[in-house]
């Protein structure tokens, strides 16, 4: 799992409908994202807001928009 924003690539450790943990530290303003899921040779991507951005000293991510299947 991957989270794609601005050009960024960032390893995703755990996602929820509603959040997600990076496997990296970062920092980011709140904007539109993108996340990539690939299991067993299925790929998916959908679209998801970072509602108050990506902050270091923050475990937890919180999105928008996420589907998960």
């Amino acid at each position: 799992m991957t989270l794609s924003v601005n050009g960024f690539v960032l390893p995703i450790s755990h996602m929820s409908h509603d959040y997600i943990i990076l496997r990296t530290s970062a920092e980011h303003t709140p904007s539109e994202a993108e996340i990539f899921l690939s299991i067993d040779g299925h790929e998916r991507r959908w679209p998801v807001q970072l509602v108050n951005g990506i902050h270091p000293d923050r475990l937890r991510t919180a999105i928008a928009g996420c589907k998960v299947a």
